[in-house]
């Protein structure tokens, strides 16, 4: 049986800007069939949605996880936030200023991997001095996977993460360090943990560097983000219609088929 997904976009204002409200039309079409739910603040004025996206439910939560980046941070670290999808085997996440060009989903739920997001072409070199790596036994790891903004978790598997490592569990939430960088960095150490390497990943989404990706395996991966922001100019070859970019040349299309969070900061020790 074909392992089941959620599909969470995560919106905090109560409209879209421009190149946001593409990016979503761009995307959700391709996901026609898929369980997509916006999640979102509680309070927050959903008309808007309601009217440009009819059918796609609503989740609300605490205002305080979409105050603030640390606080979105704290609400992808809460073990009972992956609790409350733990009927699905996968949990996509798209925000906003992410972008589909195809669904592979079903691709993906077959690999083994527990979480893949886009690639950081440099890298986040971390020691880590906590959980069992403590003292003589610190471990520095080099994390190359990946982005949030468009990542696919296997939900289980992360609620495992959130346990195994409760040390750092505990200093990412209380200093509102970046999520992703979590599943990561301690994805590296876990017993039990599965992340792509980086090319692989790269077959799944860019954000950084995407002409480097390209360059390399010659076809887009499933989408990508903050995409306006790295390199506008090369991903608009890719899409269906002409982003709303002021003074964009848009380059001859392509034969192939067809910010909460930016590049992390880099850390130097846990």
């Amino acid at each position: 049986m074909t392992p089941s997904t959620i599909v969470l976009i995560p919106i905090y204002q109560p409209l879209l800007s421009v190149l946001e409200q593409f990016s979503l039309d761009h995307s959700l079409p391709l996901l026609a069939g898929r369980d997509v739910r916006f999640i979102g603040p509680r309070g927050l004025d959903y008309g808007y949605y309601q009217l440009r996206y009819p059918g796609i439910p609503f989740e609300v939560f605490d205002p305080g996880y979409f105050a603030s980046i640390a606080g979105y941070n704290l609400l992808m670290l809460s073990p009972a936030f992956y609790e409350r999808y733990a009927e699905h085997e996968f949990m996509l996440v798209l925000q906003t200023d992410a972008i589909l060009l195809r669904d592979d989903l079903d691709h993906w739920m077959g690999r083994p991997y527990d979480y893949v997001g886009a690639p950081w072409p440099q890298g986040v070199t971390v020691k880590v001095d906590l959980d069992p790596f403590c003292g003589p036994h610190a471990k520095t790891v080099r994390a190359l996977v990946g982005n949030g903004g468009l990542s696919l978790r296997r939900i289980r598997k992360c609620q495992a993460l959130l346990r195994e490592f409760p040390q750092a569990l505990e200093m990412f939430r209380r200093t509102g360090s970046s999520e992703d960088l979590y599943f990561a960095i301690m994805g590296l150490l876990s017993a039990d943990f599965v992340l792509p390497n980086e090319r692989e990943a790269a077959r799944f989404a860019w954000e950084l560097q995407p002409e480097h990706y390209h360059a390399i395996d010659c076809r887009p991966p499933m989408g990508g983000h903050a995409w306006w922001k790295y390199s506008p100019n090369f991903w608009a070859r890719f899409f269906r219609s002409t982003p709303p970019l002021p003074e964009l040349t848009v380059p001859a299309r392509l034969t192939e088929p067809g910010p909460l969070a930016d590049a992390p900061a880099p850390l130097t020790s846990l």
